[in-house]
């Protein structure tokens, strides 16, 4: 893909921590845009285009005002339209609930899917405990998930959940968030020994019925625990069983035989419809070694 055909997008202070983590991952392959009221979200960024939604000019965010971040990106989208205009694919990140996520993101896709862009939006829902912001977040989800050719949900309290089992915080993703934003950079940025592109992605995703993408990781020697790790994704409640467009990406160091391919692609095949159209790709390298990792998108669901 040429330079600037992936954009990685954060919308909100969750939403740009997520994609600072996930673009951190791979820097060379996708550009970042950081979008926010509260300007601390831009204090560790180095490598990213930011947009300040200044709604009162104290720097501070738009608290539980959506409408008013949406006024303000409007004002603000000639400094990034640049941006939109040479995208191929836009990655959304944002968590709703909030002022600047549940105002601005839905907006933000339909601009980038006028562009001409493949949309692919990752949406934090809050916790249930929440009610103000669960409101929040059900007034907004539907047009997010109606400017975007993929809106994956992801479940805070599940997302929380695995963060506590692996040490780590869930407002940076508990690396699950940045594990899977890398895997669908690369997988269409590098070309690999069987390789994917938008086309197959777009092929896909464009199936009547609801979409997700997930990721599993794992050693070389325990395949099938990919293959498990990515069954039981904690980023979703979608059940994967019975569709019918698969999309596999299997990725893993120069020791990535051809049996790790078979075995880790058909034990995943195996639980979808008999007759989903299944795409697969494969991609070695040296910053895999000793690992396998597989992405899937999967539709019709």
């Amino acid at each position: 893909m040429d330079e600037g055909a992936i954009l990685i997008v954060g919308v909100g202070g969750v939403g740009c921590g997520w994609s600072e983590r996930a673009h951190h991952r791979c820097p060379q392959l996708a550009d970042l845009l950081l979008i926010d009221a509260d300007e601390s979200s831009f204090s560790s960024a180095q490598e990213a285009h930011c947009l300040h939604l200044d709604a009162t000019g104290d720097g501070k965010g738009t608290a539980a005002l959506p409408n008013l971040a949406a006024h303000r990106l409007k004002d603000g989208l000639g400094n990034i339209s640049h941006l939109l205009a040479r995208s191929e694919l836009v990655v959304f990140l944002t968590a709703l609930g909030g002022g600047t996520g549940s105002g601005a993101a839905a907006e933000l896709a339909a601009r980038a899917r006028e562009a001409g862009s493949l949309v692919l939006s990752v949406v934090g829902l809050p916790f249930a405990e929440q009610p103000l912001r669960c409101a929040i977040a059900g007034r907004a989800l539907p047009e997010i998930e109606r400017n975007s050719h993929l809106c994956i949900r992801v479940s805070l309290e599940r997302l929380a959940w695995q963060a506590r089992h692996r040490n780590s915080d869930w407002k940076l993703g508990s690396e699950w968030i940045g594990e899977l934003i890398e895997g669908l950079v690369t997988t269409l940025a590098k070309v690999g020994k069987m390789n994917l592109d938008l086309m197959d992605l777009r092929t896909v995703i464009d199936r009547p019925g609801n979409a997700t993408l997930i990721v599993g990781t794992g050693s070389s020697e325990n395949p099938m625990g990919v293959v498990s790790m990515a069954r039981n994704s904690p980023l979703s409640e979608i059940e994967v069983e019975g569709a019918k467009g698969c999309l596999i990406q299997i990725e893993g160091g120069p020791d990535m035989t051809l049996a790790h391919l078979n075995l880790i692609s058909e034990a995943f095949v195996s639980s979808l419809d008999e007759d989903c159209q299944v795409i697969l790709g494969a991609r070695a390298s040296d910053d895999m070694v000793g690992r396998l990792r597989l992405v899937a998108v999967v539709s019709g669901l």
